[in-house]
C-alpha cells in the first residue's frame, strides 16, 4: 500500500489528537495549537496518509519555512504503525523541502527521553548543538540538534 504527504485539514485533527495524545501524553498539542499553525503562512502542518482510501493517519508533522532556516516543530506517528519507517519518510520529506527552498539548516528540539528519536535525527545527520534543562512543561530536558543543509554529506 502506497502513502504520501499531504496538507492537514481541520477534518483531520480529531486522528491527529489521537495520535499526539499517544505519542506525548505529558504535554500533546491541543486543537487550537493545531488549527494556529494551519494560518500561519510559513507553517507547514502535513499528514501521511493512505493513498487508496487518504482516511488512514500514519503520522504528521508540523514545521515552519523561515528564510534561511526551517523548524520542525511537532512529528509523530501513530504507536500502531511505528517501526516501519514513517517517521524517517516524513523526516526526508522535510529536509528534501528545505533544500529545494535554500534553507541552510535545519533545527528541532526533542525530549532527552525520546531515545528512538533522537537516534533517527543523528541517523538523518543532526547533531546535538545545545542542552536544554527543564525546557519542557513537565521539567524535562531537551535537545536541541542541528542538520546543516551546506555540508556534503547527504542525509540517510
Amino acid at each position: 500500500m502506497s502513502d504520501s504527504l499531504r496538507p492537514m485539514t481541520e477534518s483531520d485533527l480529531p486522528r491527529v489528537l489521537g495520535i499526539e495524545i499517544l505519542a506525548y501524553p505529558i504535554a500533546p498539542w491541543t486543537q487550537g495549537n493545531f488549527k494556529g499553525e494551519m494560518d500561519k503562512p510559513y507553517s507547514h502542518p502535513l499528514v501521511l496518509t493512505d493513498d487508496e482510501t487518504d482516511e488512514e493517519i500514519y503520522g504528521y508533522v508540523v514545521y515552519w519555512a523561515m528564510g534561511d532556516y526551517f523548524e520542525i516543530l511537532n512529528i509523530a506517528v501513530a504507536l500502531s504503525h511505528r517501526g516501519m519507517g514513517y517517521a524517517q519518510k516524513i523526516l526526508q520529506y522535510v529536509i528534501k523541502d528545505a533544500l529545494k527552498c535554500g534553507a541552510k539548516r535545519l533545527i528541532l528540539d526533542v525530549r532527552k527521553s525520546n531515545l528512538p528519536a533522537v537516534a533517527l535525527y543523528q541517523k538523518a545527520g543532526f547533531t546535538i548543538t545545545q542542552y536544554r534543562k527543564g525546557f519542557y512543561s513537565n521539567g524535562e530536558d531537551a535537545y536541541s540538534m542541528t542538520l546543516d543543509l551546506q555540508s556534503e554529506a547527504a542525509p540517510f
